[in-house]
């Protein structure tokens, strides 16, 4: 094979997948999108190239993925002219190629200890066990989860309300192994009754998943007590506007106004964006602050009405309670900053949530312990520098008393890409999900699709109906089979009204999450532990023998 062959194969795998990623409808690419690589790692198995090689060659076509359906991440300094948004732009896109070719070495290094079978096993359990820890670790960026991928063909990944994305992670790389293994033999010459075997499997592993999907999709109901939602995108300017001191009454005349074309005495919920209120609000004085009282006073017309904002809010403390909390200027007290959700109804309570998974780099500085004298470096995307406060646990609104109310939840942006985390959100009661975002960060780019479009997976998984609210970007209805209807324009002011349905019924997925993840952990450790052990042996048989 020679190197011209190499680069072909490497270039071919980042092409494919990128071609095949959302918001591109060639999703069928992805099944393909790793037999280059696998065919780059047959050449290494079969010593025509170094494992190092092997490496490189991986990371190219992983970089090329990245760089083709993520270069967007560092669009935001086209609006800011901080070299330093780039940067992290950059970081981004070269680090998680890099991550994402440690499963694939692996995967190499089993096949050559164990053999096919288990080696190709290993393929899919390591490459999720990555998948299932860059879910979850402070540099978590899963925004390539092979999973992902799917989103924008609802009807083809019903079942994700047992599996979870990471089961179409799974299906996509056990296809591409099958696909592999028929034009290895195809091509070698060595075409014999297994072919026929393998062939018939792999039509089998492609199809059955398809038809099962189909079956669920057009049998499906929606479900649960009608909700009328009304959901507004003010399009403000996130860079020259949407935190000018200066316009905040006109920000809040706009919310207004536009509201007032859609919200009448039957609507139940009206959505804003996130930080719909921009101007840092002290936690305690929510109900003084003038910009909810004014909201409030518009509400007092319509007594159903339920409005769910995001907000800018801040705590003020007397020590530094918490691993974000901030000294003042002059040293008298300690603060934090969040990114919050609030819900104004007619008990007058005013419940908030804060926003938990934080971007890294953007929102939070990764591992502060280790990375905190770098605090200061994280970027000022939102009005606040540095990283911002979060809670624990998941909080649902609720109007009067859990047993009566609906229970909405607020995923604030960059929250709803994660699937178990969502979860939360269900277990907790809600019946409706609202996301909540600002993605005018990334201009007329593929980031703000992709993020809708992954909507649908938290729609399918849960079956609950989902309604995004977009400062700038597009807002959309999601229904529980992952359908997108009224979907925005760019770059526009826009209201949209549907009536969506809470369902309160559990999935699987729901109640025991990444299941997939967690196995093929297992599987990951099982692996090592036995690689170790015969390594282990081999030198004591050596030993022996010497």
């Amino acid at each position: 094979m020679t190197r011209s062959q190499k680069l072909l194969l490497s270039f071919s795998a980042g092409v494919l997948l990128s071609l095949g990623w959302p918001p591109l409808p060639l999703f069928p690419l992805l099944f393909a999108g790793f037999v280059p690589i696998l065919w780059l790692e047959d050449a290494a198995y079969r010593n025509q190239l170094s494992s190092k090689a092997f490496f490189g060659y991986s990371y190219l076509a992983l970089l090329i993925w990245n760089l083709i359906t993520t270069w967007w991440v560092g669009a935001t300094y086209f609006g800011t002219h901080d070299i330093s948004t780039a940067i992290a732009g950059l970081i981004a896109n070269t680090a998680n190629p890099l991550l994402m070719s440690i499963p694939l070495v692996g995967f190499h290094r089993t096949r050559i200890r164990f053999g096919n079978m288990i080696g190709y096993l290993s393929l899919p359990a390591y490459w999720i066990t990555f998948e299932f820890i860059h879910l979850r670790w402070d540099l978590s960026w899963p925004w390539l989860t092979l999973g992902n991928g799917l989103a924008a063909f609802p009807k083809f990944i019903q079942w994700y309300e047992y599996t979870g994305a990471l089961g179409g992670t799974l299906w996509i790389l056990v296809v591409n192994i099958f696909l592999y293994r028929l034009l290895f033999i195809f091509l070698s010459g060595r075409i014999y009754q297994n072919y026929r075997r393998i062939l018939l499997v792999a039509i089998l592993t492609m199809v059955v998943p398809v038809i099962l999907s189909l079956g669920m999709y057009y049998s499906y109901k929606e479900t649960g007590k009608a909700e009328k939602v009304v959901v507004v995108q003010p399009n403000i300017d996130p860079y020259s506007t949407k935190f000018d001191p200066s316009t905040l009454q006109l920000q809040m005349q706009t919310l207004i106004r536009l509201s007032k074309e859609k919200v009448d005495s039957t609507t139940d919920y009206l959505v804003f964006p996130e930080t719909a209120l921009p101007d840092g609000i002290m936690i305690s004085e929510l109900h003084t602050n003038p910009f909810i009282k004014e909201l409030q006073h518009y509400r007092v017309a319509y007594p159903k009405l339920k409005i769910v904002t995001g907000i800018s809010s801040y705590a003020i403390y007397q020590s530094a309670e918490t691993p974000t909390a901030r000294k003042s200027q002059d040293g008298t007290y300690y603060w934090d900053a969040f990114n919050s959700a609030i819900q104004l109804d007619s008990t007058g309570n005013i419940p908030i949530y804060h926003k938990s998974k934080l971007v890294p780099g953007v929102e939070k500085m990764p591992y502060p312990k280790i990375f905190g004298f770098l605090e200061s470096l994280a970027l000022n995307m939102g009005g606040t520098a540095g990283s911002l406060g979060s809670q624990p646990h998941r909080s649902v609104f609720f109007s009067g008393s859990s047993a009566d109310s609906t229970g909405a939840a607020a995923l604030i942006c960059y929250e709803s890409i994660y699937g178990e985390y969502s979860n939360e959100y269900v277990n907790r009661g809600a019946g409706l999900l609202f996301v909540i975002t600002n993605d005018g960060w990334w201009g007329n780019t593929a980031g703000y699709k992709q993020h809708l479009i992954y909507g649908t997976l938290r729609a399918i998984e849960t079956r609950r109906d989902v309604a995004q609210s977009a400062n700038t970007g597009t807002s959309a209805f999601i229904n529980q089979r992952g359908d997108i209807s009224d979907k925005t324009p760019w770059w526009q002011p826009a209201v949209i009204s549907k009536t969506l349905y809470a369902n309160h019924a559990i999935t699987f997925y729901v109640k025991f999450g990444d299941l997939i993840g967690r196995l093929c952990i297992m599987v990951t450790v099982l692996l090592t532990a036995f690689s170790i052990y015969s390594r282990i042996a081999e030198r004591f048989k050596l030993k022996k023998s010497l």
